[in-house]
């Protein structure tokens, strides 16, 4: 009887330790299948970006847990919404006038958006690590205040956030 409940007592520590290294390996199996394909959305400009924090207008990081602030790049046209993302209220519509991705030695991402539209213009800065889907987003605009937000980098067709109607 205490052998066994030696044997049951080994067995339950060496399970959860076999287990994390196979869970790690996952884990990074995960992330770098997600990279890849945050990375096609860039290179097929269709993309979208719903921030999970942000650095507010004292410097603090705040969580965001709302789906109505993102940006989302569709065809031809950036969209953005939300004071976190672009400095205003609205749905904004515009032009992207500058589109140039770039991958270091590493393969890391930065992508250089520049927009000009009705409510905004300026410029997003979007830096991707290799192996994450993650991205950390400055956004300069020509007139207000700057930006920063980070939130991953996934396909319009597979997220879910809220787009109001009549952009501008």
């Amino acid at each position: 009887m205490k052998q066994l409940l030696l044997l049951s007592f080994v067995l339950l520590i060496t399970l959860p330790v076999s287990a994390q290294k196979q869970s790690k390996e996952e884990k990074i199996a995960i992330a770098k299948a997600a990279h890849e394909t945050a990375v096609k959305c860039v290179e097929n400009k269709s993309f979208v970006i719903i921030p999970s924090s942000y650095t507010d207008k004292d410097g603090v990081i705040e969580t965001n847990t709302e789906n109505t602030n993102f940006i989302s790049y569709e065809t031809t046209n950036l969209f953005m919404q939300g004071e976190i993302v672009c400095d205003n209220k609205y749905t904004n519509i515009a032009e992207v006038t500058e589109y140039t991705p770039a991958f270091d030695k590493k393969g890391n991402l930065r992508l250089r958006i520049v927009i000009i539209g009705r409510m905004v213009r300026g410029t997003y800065v979007i830096s991707m690590r290799t192996n994450t889907n993650m991205a950390d987003v400055i956004f300069t605009p020509q007139s207000g205040t700057i930006r920063k937000f980070s939130g991953p980098v996934v396909s319009v067709n597979t997220t879910k956030y809220y787009k109001r109607s009549s952009p501008m």
